[in-house]
This record gives C-alpha cells, structure tokens and sequence, in this order.
C-alpha cells in the first residue's frame, strides 16, 4: 500500500503505534515490524488520539473510514484537508489549540460530517464560524472557547438538538433572539465575554442546568429569569448588579449561586426560598446585613460572605446544620452569635479582618470564649489565629479588665481558660 501524506510523518507513526483503538477500547495494530501499513486492520480503528504530537499535517486521513473518535488537540495544524468530510462516521473530532489563523475557512470541509456530535474547535483564532457548522443537525456538544467571536449568527438556531455550548473568553456583546430555539440545552457557558443584557428568548431554555456568565457587564437580570427551573447552577461573579430580581429566588432547583465580586448592598428575605443551595458566594460586595432566612438552608455547605461589609450573623444561624465552609474575611463584625458553636460538621473558619473591635455590640468576655470554644474545634485557617491572636485577643483581654474588676478576674480566667488562650 502507498504511502499517502500522513504516514510520512515520523510523529504521526508514532502517535498511530501508541493510540489506536477499536470499539471496545483496544489497542488496534496497523503496521507490522517493517513499519509498513496492515491493510486488514485499518478498519478496525475507531479512536485515534493525536493530541500533542506537533503534527502539521493530517492528509490523508480518510483512510480510516470508521473513525469516530478524532483527538487533534494541541498540534501545529495549519490547513484541513477537504477529504475530512469523508469520515461520515466520525462523532467527536477535537481540534483546540493549533496553529489555525485560516480555520474559518477550512473548517468548511466539515460541514458534511452529519454524524458529528462533538465539536471543539477551542483555543484558536477564529473570528467567525461558517454557516456549514450550523447545519450540522446532530452536534451535542460544541466548545467555541478562547476564540475572537464578536457574535453568534441567527442561524446557530438550528442546533435543535445541543445540549452543551460554551462560548467563554471571546469578544461576544449580544446574543441572536434564536438562541431560545436550543431547547435541549443543558449547559451554557458565556463567561469572560463583553455581554451587557440577555435577550428574552433565553428563558425558553427549559432544560437549562447550568448557566455561567461570570465576568460580563450584566447589570440586571430580567424577571423572565425564574423560567429557569431546572437550574442548578448560576455564576454571575463579577459583572455589575447592583440588585437582585426577587425571581431568581424562584429557581427551586439551584445548587451553587455565585454573586461575588458585584455591587450588591442588600439581600431580600425571598433569598431563604432556595431551600437546595448547597453553595452560595456572596463575596467582594456592599451587604451589610444578612437577613435570617439565609438560615433555611438546611442543605448548605459553603457559604463566603467575605470582603462585605457585615455587622452581625443571624442568631439563627445554627440551623445551617450541614455547613463545612465559612469565610467571614475582611467585614465589620460587631457580633457574633454564640450559637455558631452548634454548627458541628464546621471544618473551616475564616475570621481574618474580621470584626470591628472599637463597636463591638457584644459582651468581650462571652466573644472571648466563642473563640476559645471554636478554637477547641480546630476549625480555624492559619490566617484566622495569626490574626486572632496578634490583634483580637489583646483587645478583647483589654476591654476585659476594664469592664470587669480586678478582684473578678481570677474568676473570669478560670471559666475562660484565659491564661491558655493561645491563638
């Protein structure tokens, strides 16, 4: 058999010796110990992983006609041969991370793959997709990241039946109204992008699990929001809201908010109705009060309401029953609630810059031994005892013995362990 191209490739040989697989997973042989093609076996190979090898140069790929796994990542691919779209039978093709400055009009070629369900064209330069990509029915799963889009054609409408689209780090302002037409989709990713309001049709997305739109410019979600119900993710981490839409507390489904690094200076009490939270960010904002229905959260495990500007907890707060992660960084933290001592599945504390010792609204003593208790829990983070010890302890034992008399100090180290507070 002829040597076409791709096998002149002393790093394609080698990539092929290593990682041919059939159905099954196994290892598929196609040359002898002469380095010379088996014939009978190159129908065999389903799955060719290619990844970081340097490759150049892929022609004469269509040799492998039941290919249905194609691993290209991370190679030196400049061009793609037309003969791609002979592999009617190929399924996942990966091809992030080449040397594709003329991508967008190579990948023409790839319209005829009818059986695509898998796209990653991630990590190039591309500026614009063909309309080929659009009409490739069967794509589940397409990964457009760390491109230079600008926008998406009405067109991407047609992806009926896509269930993962991520559009993360590219240049993209706003979003076609059919973007509402992917009603399988369960997974959309427009983080790192340039986006300032979302059209409307979003909210047809009924499917929707996961909803990423972390560094954008959103400055206020719309009511439709709540449509969502099937959500259960929701990053909205630095853009530049400034309130919440009370509907998306509606969204009984949400496992993990992030709302970190806004401009958020309250909290509606209609926060308590997402009674599934398992994690909720509210870090790098303007909140000063956190109202008790925070504390319905049976099922919360992390809660960071670091970098605020928080006074006092909720007494409640003991009913965070499952909660293993609490970061209380950088507020202003005039009272802390002693039943935070019952949280028992606590693993990790964090207190640093934490109160504001000159209008503490709580007894010295009784906040002494908070921290005394939960000290005995092992639950601080290095930085909490540095900081516990080198500034709170002084000026809690201070404010001590100025507001206690001498003669009842011997009493207060005893029910303290004063003496033994060594943060």
């Amino acid at each position: 058999m002829k040597a076409t191209d791709i096998f002149e490739d002393e790093r394609f040989i080698k990539c092929l010796k290593r990682e041919c697989f059939d159905d099954n997973d196994k290892r598929v042989r196609i040359f002898n110990k002469k380095d010379e093609i088996i014939k009978k076996n190159i129908d065999k190979v389903t799955c060719i992983d290619c990844s970081n090898y340097w490759i150049t140069n892929i022609k004469g790929i269509s040799i492998f006609k039941n290919l249905k796994i194609l691993f290209l990542t991370n190679n030196q691919i400049k061009k793609l041969p037309k003969e791609i779209d002979e592999l009617r039978n190929l399924k996942e093709l990966y091809l992030s991370a080449n040397k594709t400055k003329n991508l967008q009009k190579e990948i023409e070629n790839l319209g005829n793959l009818e059986n695509l369900e898998v796209l990653d064209l991630s990590n190039n330069q591309i500026k614009e997709l063909p309309e080929e990509i659009w009409n490739l029915k069967n794509l589940k799963k397409i990964y457009l990241w760390a491109n230079k889009l600008e926008f998406l054609p009405s067109v991407i409408g047609n992806l009926r039946n896509l269930k993962e689209l991520y559009l993360s780090a590219n240049k993209i302002k706003n979003l076609p109204k059919e973007i509402g037409n992917l009603k399988n989709l369960e997974v959309l990713d427009l983080s790192n992008n340039q986006i300032k309001e979302l059209p409307e049709e979003i909210w047809n997305l009924k499917n929707l699990k996961i909803l990423d739109l972390f560094n954008n410019q959103i400055e206020e979600l719309p009511s439709e929001i709540g449509k969502l119900q099937n959500l259960e993710r929701l990053d909205l981490n630095n853009n530049k809201l400034q309130k919440l839409s009370k509907e998306i507390f509606q969204l009984k489904n949400l496992k993990v908010l992030n709302l970190s690094f806004n401009k958020i200076k309250k909290l509606p009490k209609e926060i308590g109705n997402l009674k599934n939270l398992r994690q909720l960010n509210l870090s790098d904002n303007l909140i000063k009060e956190i109202p008790k229905e925070i504390c319905n959260f049976k099922n919360l495990e992390i809660l960071d309401l670091s970098d605020n500007k928080i006074k006092k907890l909720p007494e409640e707060i003991d009913k965070l029953e499952n909660l293993k992660i609490l970061d209380l960084w950088n507020n202003k933290l005039q009272y802390l609630p002693k039943k935070i001592l019952k949280l028992n599945k606590l693993k990790w504390l964090h207190l640093n810059k934490t109160f504001d010792l000159d209008n503490l609204k709580q007894d010295p003593k009784e906040l002494l031994y908070i921290l005394q208790k939960l000290k005995e829990k092992n639950v601080f983070v290095i930085t909490s005892l540095n900081y516990l010890k080198k500034e709170v302890y002084p000026v809690l034992k201070k404010k001590i013995e100025e507001k206690y008399w001498i003669n009842d100090l011997k009493q207060i180290k005893d029910n303290l362990n004063f003496d033994n507070l060594n943060f």
